[in-house]
């Protein structure tokens, strides 16, 4: 299992807890397990996720394989 930090950011302390909540329940489904969130400011507070391996390695395949038809489409509207 690896631990995954996510900046949560907002200027009141009431922001960052609405973001964290969203957050969450986003991560969440996804598979993640929350952790604990640790308050240090504005854009410096993070929630620690649990998450494992299996999934993160999908996360990057997909980053990956959009990036790579990103690449086509800017060769293709180059070459023609």
């Amino acid at each position: 299992m690896a631990i995954k930090n996510i900046v949560i950011g907002g200027f009141t302390k009431e922001q960052r807890e609405k973001e964290l909540e969203k957050t969450k329940t986003n991560y969440e489904k996804k598979g993640y397990k929350f952790l604990k969130f640790e308050e240090n400011g504005t854009l410096k507070s993070v929630a620690v996720f649990q998450v494992d391996e299996a999934i993160l390695k999908k996360e990057k395949s997909m980053q990956l394989i959009v990036v790579g038809i990103g690449f086509l489409v800017v060769a293709a509207i180059l070459y023609f």
